[in-house]
This record gives C-alpha cells, structure tokens and sequence, in this order.
C-alpha cells in the first residue's frame, strides 16, 4: 500500500513536467523542494532522475542525425564527464559549498534574459543547429553536467546558454537529447555508488500520470508561446533556480 501523503507528489509532478514541457527544462525547480518535504532529499533525487528520463524519452524526437551530428556527439560527451565530476566533487565536497557560487550566476542571468525582451535588446537567434561545437559550447556542457551531478540542476546555464543564440525549436531540439543523456548517466552512476533504492518505483508509479498529462498538456502549448514570452519562461526559471539554491 502506498502512503495517502504520497499522492501529493501527484499534482506536484503534473505542475513540474507542465512546465518542463513549456520551457524544456525546470521540472526540477518545482518538484524536487516540495517533493523533499514529502518523500525525502535522497529519495526525490532519485524520483526527479528517474521522471527526467521518462519525460526526456517523452519529448525527445529522434532524428538520425543525433547519432552522428558533432555538435550533439561533443557536447554529450562534455556532459557526461561533467556529471561525473560533480559526483566526485559531491563526494568530497558538500553542495552547500556550491550553493551559493552557482546562484550567484543563475540569478543574473535569468533577470538579464527577461531584461532583453523588454528592452530589444539585440539577441542571435538562429533558426539552425551549428554543424561543429566550440570551445565555449562544450565548456558550457561541461559546467551544465558538473551542476547535475553535484546539484541535481543540469538545464539552467544550458538553457540560458543555447536559448541566446537558438530559436526555441532549435534550442528544444538540442536540449533534449543533451538533458536524456545526463538522465541516464545520472542514473547509472547512482546505481554504481549504490545510491539507488528500488523502494522508490511506487513513488515513481504514483507520479507518472501527473508527468504524461503535464508534459502533454505544456508541450501543446510550447508551439503556441512567442518567442519572447518564451526567454521571459526561461529566464524567469533560471531566476528561480538560482534563488532555489540560496533558500537551501
């Protein structure tokens, strides 16, 4: 039997995969604070990797071209190693010591994002994948792991990043497969460490029709959003993600 107060992790997973299927990314910004009240830290760390998964496998549309594009196989490989580095980090290091540098960064950015599309502020938004990446795309890919790892928080600098240069079609495009990859090698690696407990399938069990309908439900209207209310969605997130990490 499952616990009557676990099914509130219900609608907290319809609103968090609402806006994941809105903005891409952030699921986590809403699910994992008040899921710690509910089920615990270590066990909504687990739910929320296990939930990125499905819902990344969800959104994802394959293409041929992933399996052999430069730009997605170099940033892929930068974002595993940077998962890993987290974990090595986390596991000599508390998080806490990272808390505030990263929000720091996220809390600037996010406002800045929701800045220019006030002011028109001139933004590169190309509506095509690059065919190679760059030193800055992988070192962003890098650091987006290492915030996974450590932090739970992969999408923030990655979303704040790609959606600058990126139309959000393009920049979904890109994100998903990115954010599908930390989702498994987050996965893996808690298995690994012996971190994963099989105690939390009902949790996940529980949380799934929450996810399907609120991805359904927000990717309907990720094609109907303009694109500057779109940057406002993100930067907005970003925002809260940095101020998340300051109320830890």
């Amino acid at each position: 039997m499952i616990d009557a107060s676990l099914l509130l992790i219900l609608p907290l997973a319809l609103a968090a995969f609402f806006l994941k299927g809105i903005a891409t990314f952030g699921a986590g910004v809403v699910l994992v604070p008040l899921g710690a009240l509910l089920i615990g830290t270590k066990e909504v760390v687990l739910l929320i990797a296990i939930l990125d998964l499905i819902s990344n496998a969800f959104l994802y549309r394959p293409r041929k071209k992933h399996f052999r594009d430069p730009f997605l196989i170099a940033m892929t490989v930068f974002m595993v190693i940077g998962v890993l580095t987290g974990a090595l980090i986390l596991k000599h290091l508390q998080a806490s010591q990272f808390d505030i540098m990263f929000a720091m960064i996220l809390i600037p950015l996010g406002i800045w994002m929701m800045v220019t599309t006030l002011f028109n502020i001139p933004v590169q938004q190309r509506g095509q994948a690059p065919t190679a990446s760059s030193k800055l795309d992988r070192s962003i890919s890098l650091v987006s792991g290492c915030m996974g790892g450590v932090l739970g928080l992969t999408g923030p600098v990655l979303a704040w990043y790609l959606s600058r240069r990126y139309s959000k079609q393009v920049f979904r495009d890109m994100m998903i497969p990115l954010l599908l990859v930390s989702a498994c090698a987050r996965i893996l690696l808690y298995s690994a460490t012996g971190v994963f407990d099989s105690n939390i399938f009902p949790v996940v069990l529980v949380s799934l029709p929450g996810l399907v309908i609120g991805i359904w439900l927000g990717n309907r209207l990720f094609f109907r959003v303009q694109q500057k209310w779109f940057d406002r969605i993100v930067g907005g997130l970003i925002t809260v993600s940095g101020i998340k990490l300051l109320s830890r």
